[in-house]
């Protein structure tokens, strides 16, 4: 139960934070719309960003599953949030039958229906940067 209202909890905040200040705008939005040039020194940053947000997640056993460019919001400040924990899970040893995410940025071993872990969460974060870094989206 514990880990399963961890999950709820995170949510929920992120939930809150979103509806109270943030400026919804999802990156390939952003890019795609052609609001704004990126730099790559703002790549890095975003890039920093979303690893400090798995890096938390992950350091609680916490598989986001589902990380791409429209679960990725800018706040006022220009920091950007990881959203939508909607089929995120606690990682277990044995999660085969576990497969989730959106194919575009599933890793192979998702994808092939074998056991994973953070790596897959890291894979989806290579496809969103490759997509920053050409602009391929």
């Amino acid at each position: 139960h514990f880990k399963l209202k961890l999950i709820y909890i995170l949510f929920w905040i992120i939930w809150m934070e979103e509806i109270s200040g943030f400026i919804c705008v999802d990156i390939k939005n952003f890019q795609k719309n052609k609001q704004v040039n990126i730099l790559f020194l703002q790549q890095e940053f975003f890039v920093v960003c979303i690893l400090m947000a798995l890096q938390y997640l992950h350091k609680n056993l916490v598989l986001h599953r589902d990380i791409k460019p429209e679960n990725l919001v800018f706040d006022e400040e220009g920091y950007l949030h990881l959203t939508d924990l909607g089929i995120a899970r606690i990682w277990k040893p044995n999660n085969l039958n576990e497969t989730s995410g959106t194919p575009g940025y599933m890793a192979p071993e998702v994808m092939m229906k074998l056991n994973h872990g953070v790596a897959s969460d890291y894979f989806a974060l290579g496809c969103v940067v490759y997509e920053c870094l050409t602009g391929k989206v």
